[in-house]
């Protein structure tokens, strides 16, 4: 019995060793042929040199040159080599154990469309799917698995999947992929992954180490991606992107704390930048030569702490510090430092190109908590620093704004109950310009050194600014011929054009869908407004506004003849108490400053512009304004130009509602009328000049002044100011005497100087000064003439009372003109008039900063031409 069953058990162990053996040697034909003729879709085919060997001694499966062609040219499968190793053995302790498992050389082709999904030459899509009748859904097994899963090693190489999406090709190649200590089970797990890779030709690089007990535990993540194209994933981006390049580059170490309650991540390094990129939308570009997102510090405090449990990794109970927090009911996120630097950043859009050449934001103590139940809620401090800024016309070489440099300090954000509140410590902003013509090479309409603003409050019930200030302020504003600002770019509005007529091509299908639209919102917007509590309105508050040096502003009328200029410098400028919410408070405003040289002015106004009932009270003082140059505006309405005089102006004046109340004191100096458009020096006829200067002249003082006092009272819808002042004035001027005698010997001793003449036709005697000449073309003052000027000033300052207008007359040899006539050629008056206002300009320069003489008893007229026969250009003085 013994010997026949020793001879069973041979038996069996020959059957067992020579099955085994067959199925070694005979596997790769029987795999190839079971897969070929059951396991692969037509026309799918295992090549015959694809081997597929099994060994059952030692559960090794080998498989070598695999190739699936989907036709005689093209592979849908390959794979190079592949070594997997089982032992069974340890079954027997409930453990998968995989002693080996490496794969070389594999190349998969995946196809992706709108109605394919392919992969190594299987379809995994249908276009007409059979209908499936739902099966009855199980519940799953909640039984524990009882297997352990251990791999001590896992090795991929040389891998490479072969991406068309939508006719755009990728390329993923698989470098090598490590899994070392692979360890899992129901209560454990256990991995470590290396994969070095390439997108495109970009590296990309992944390491995971990460190990759980019971779900919890802590894995530890680091990414690193460089230079990747992003015109590959244009593919996955929507239509209306044309456009989209440039290279983006990843770079992250961060851990991932599991436990009971939560999940936490913990960053040690994030790095996010892009390269070259370009966008390009209808009517929209952007361009940025680098853009960096970077995590530079851990966060200051957390807003959760794990618990320790003896089963959990140490690490993780000892970890206290992370970024983001995930649970059931809320996700917390709290960054200690983020810095946002974008370089060389361009924008065009509707003809206007924005360029910034730097720009940095950093974000310190970002918090964000979001919640199920409750509101987002934002908490965080930011500083933004902007260098370079330009906008341009696109169409056109101007430029719109150019700010050198703009730093925002100190943003402290809160969104908290759906309610917005942010406070800005300043807002500093340093050279800037705006609004200049160069191809027409005008200037800039506005610019400025600094404009700084302190403390900004900003909340749904109030803005608030503590202070604004400015420095080197300079304005050109110049009017054309059309009275159009000329320095004030102009933008095409093409692209609006078309929008607009697209919009108008079916208004009547347009208008039916947009009425319905309409009246269904408004009705629903009226029931939510009916239930909603009455919104507060918003207040607006400014501590004060203020100029820290001189504005300049140079004012150009070119639509006037001649064109009118006038300088004005600013030199204190005050707005301060300004408040919405607090309507009672006085607001105030003090302005003073000069205009071309010697005049002044000096305004103060306070009122309640908020109040229900507004009042207003200004006191106003204007000095030296010289008249002349008004010419242009009145001459067209009254036929005359004033040729000389200046202007002293006081307003005291009040204003409750609509009710005005004040008195307007004007002094006019030396004020004579001509004709209109006669430049021609002698060319005024006494016959039309002389009654409106005699009539005048019954306004003037014994010093040639005119004096009024005006009331202002009435309605300012309907002002009505009382002229009593005037005609007192008119009649005591009217029964005054003559001119005395003394005027002809007084200025005796100035004979060098003074002559004295009767003017006729306005029955009194005039003291004369003789003219001053000048050579052709000469502008300085020459030692005769500085002689001259010095025996004036003497006499002036004898007679405290006499003021002396100064008329500059030019002639045809100023500008060397052979033909004389040509002289009243619209360009050569405005040749000869510069010539006479430099002449003029600098005689009273000298006789008020040499000679000490008050500048307002030195009066301008209206430059003048003489083409008679022999003139020289001269300074003719009036008294």
């Amino acid at each position: 019995m013994g010997r026949y069953f020793k001879r069973l058990v041979q038996i069996l162990v020959i059957s067992f060793i020579v099955i085994y053996a067959l199925i070694w040697l005979l596997s790769p034909t029987i795999i190839r042929y079971v897969i070929n003729t059951y396991g692969l879709p037509k026309p799918l085919l295992l090549t015959d040199k694809s081997s597929i060997r099994y060994n059952p001694f030692t559960a090794h499966l080998t498989i070598s040159d695999l190739e699936v062609k989907a036709n005689e040219k093209n592979s849908a499968l390959k794979l190079q080599s592949l070594n997997a190793e089982l032992h069974l053995y340890q079954l027997l302790f409930d453990k998968i154990y995989i002693a080996e498992f490496t794969l070389n050389g594999i190349f998969i082709p995946i196809t992706v469309n709108e109605s394919s999904l392919n992969i190594a030459g299987i379809e995994l899509m249908d276009e007409n799917p059979v209908p499936v009748e739902p099966e009855p859904e199980n519940v799953p097994d909640s039984g524990n698995f009882p297997y352990q899963v251990i791999v001590p090693e896992f090795q991929l190489s040389d891998a490479h999947i072969e991406l068309m999406y939508f006719s755009q090709k990728h390329n993923i190649q698989l470098d090598s992929i490590s899994l070392q200590n692979i360890l899992l089970s129901q209560r454990e797990q256990d991995i470590k992954l290396n994969l070095v890779s390439h997108l495109n030709g970009a590296p990309v690089k992944v390491k995971i180490d990460g190990s759980l007990l019971k779900q919890q535990g802590i894995i530890s993540v680091e990414l690193d991606a460089k230079n990747i194209e992003l015109n590959t994933v244009k593919a996955f981006l929507p239509p209306e992107i044309l456009t989209l390049k440039g290279k983006v580059s990843h770079a992250s170490k961060f851990n991932i704390a599991i436990n009971e309650k939560e999940t936490l991540i913990n960053f040690k390094e994030l790095l996010l930048a892009v390269e070259d990129l370009i966008v390009e939308q209808e009517n929209l570009a952007i361009s940025v030569k680098k853009q960096i997102l970077e995590f530079q510090s851990p966060p200051s405090s957390t807003s959760s702490v794990l618990k320790a449990d003896s089963e959990v990794d140490s690490k993780v109970a000892n970890s206290n510090q992370y970024n983001i927090a995930l649970s059931k009911a809320q996700t917390l996120v709290n960054m200690g430092e983020l810095m946002l630097t974008i370089d060389d950043l361009n924008v065009v859009q509707n003809n206007i190109a924005i360029a910034v050449k730097n720009q940095k934001a950093q974000a310190k103590n970002l918090a964000v908590i979001i919640s199920d139940n409750n509101p987002i809620s934002i908490d965080t401090l930011i500083n933004v620093t902007i260098d370079g800024v330009t906008a341009n016309a696109a169409d056109k070489e101007a430029l719109l704004a150019e700010i050198a440099n703009i730093s925002i300090n100190n943003i402290a954000l809160q969104y908290q109950d759906n309610k917005p509140k942010v406070n800005i410590e300043s807002v500093v902003v340093a050279k800037s310009q705006f609004s200049k013509n160069i191809e027409q090479k005008m200037p800039s309409l506005a610019a400025f050194n600094g404009l700084t603003v302190n403390t900004i409050e900003y909340s749904p019930e109030l803005i608030a600014i503590n202070d604004i200030a400015l420095s080197g302020v300079v304005a050109n504003v110049l009017l054309d011929k059309d009275k159009q600002l000329a320095t004030l770019v102009a933008l095409n509005s093409a692209s609006s054009n078309e929008d607009t007529d697209k919009t108008i091509e079916n208004p009547k299908v347009t208008n039916e869908v947009t009425s319905k639209e309409d009246s269904k919102q408004i009705s629903e917007e009226a029931a939510e407004l009916d239930k909603a509590a009455p919104v507060a309105k918003q207040a607006f508050r400014l501590g004060k506004f203020t100029l820290l040096d001189d504005a300049q502003v140079d004012f150009k009328d070119s639509s006037v003849t001649p064109n009118y200029e006038r300088n004005v410098n600013i030199t204190h400028l005050l707005l301060s108490d300004v408040d919405t919410g607090t309507p009672e408070q006085e607001m105030l405003l003090d302005i003073q400053g000069k205009t071309d040289k010697y005049a002044s002015f000096d305004i103060k106004g306070r009122g309640v512009p908020f109040a229900e009932q507004q009042k207003f009270k200004l006191n106003a003082v204007v000095k030296e304004l010289s008249l002349p140059g008004v010419s242009s505006y009145i001459k067209q309405a009254l036929k005359y130009e004033i040729e000389s005089g200046q202007l002293d102006l006081t307003i005291d004046a009040g204003l409750t509602g609509n009710k005005i109340n004040g008195d307007v004191d004007i002094l006019l100096r030396g004020v004579e009328f001509t004709a209109a458009d006669n430049n021609e020096r002698g060319a005024i006829s006494d016959g039309f000049s002389v009654p409106f200067n005699v009539a005048l002249g019954m306004l003037k003082d014994s010093d040639g002044n005119v004096e009024l006092t005006l009331p202002l009272k009435g309605d300012t819808n309907s002002p009505s100011f009382g002229l009593s002042g005037l005609l007192t004035l008119l009649v005591k001027q009217a029964t005054m005497s003559a001119a005395k005698d003394y005027l002809i010997t007084t200025f005796v001793p100035y004979a060098s100087v003074m002559k004295v003449a009767m003017a006729a036709g306005e029955f009194a005697l005039k003291l004369r000064i003789n003219d001053l000449v000048y050579p052709a073309t000469a502008i300085e003052l020459n030692a005769e003439q500085l002689e001259f000027s010095r025996q004036m000033a003497v006499m002036l300052a004898d007679r405290e009372n006499t003021n002396v207008k100064l008329c500059a007359v030019a002639t045809a040899s100023d500008i060397e003109l052979a033909d004389a006539t040509q002289a009243h050629l619209p360009e050569n008056i405005a040749r000869l008039s510069k010539i006479s206002q430099q002449r003029v300009d600098l005689f009273k320069s000298h006789l008020v900063d040499q000679l000490k003489v008050p500048s307002a008893r030195l009066l301008f007229c209206k430059a003048q031409i003489d083409t008679s026969e022999g003139a020289k250009p001269r300074i003719k003085f009036v008294i």
